[in-house]
């Protein structure tokens, strides 16, 4: 039977030295946030994740896979897909008015 990647990734055993730093970033976050809803309670692919047929989504994962044809790390690879990613992610909320998330935009 094959799985889902949600049921994969909640498999997972993730070393305590990994979560913990993260968990730690996730409630400071939370903190400054203050009573602003979490964006990691949305559902993917809900805003702010892209939908799976996204095209930039599409470009930066075809990049990686092309990037590890042609020789790089894995490692390296998923480091330079997650980072631009996350850049992406920024740009397009920025794109939607979000710009700062602590100071509501003005009328």
């Amino acid at each position: 039977m094959d799985r889902t990647p949600d049921e994969i990734e909640d498999s997972l055993s993730i070393p305590e030295e990994v979560v913990q730093p993260a968990v730690a970033k996730m409630q400071a976050q939370d903190a400054e946030r203050g009573d602003w809803p979490s964006p990691r309670e949305t559902r993917m692919p809900e805003q702010p994740w892209p939908a799976p047929d996204d095209p930039m989504l599409r470009f930066l994962l075809h990049k990686a896979k092309a990037s590890i044809d042609a020789g790089m790390d894995v490692g390296i690879a998923m480091v330079q897909l997650a980072t631009h990613a996350w850049f992406e992610g920024g740009i397009e909320n920025y794109d939607r008015g979000v710009r700062d998330g602590r100071r509501p935009r003005s009328v």
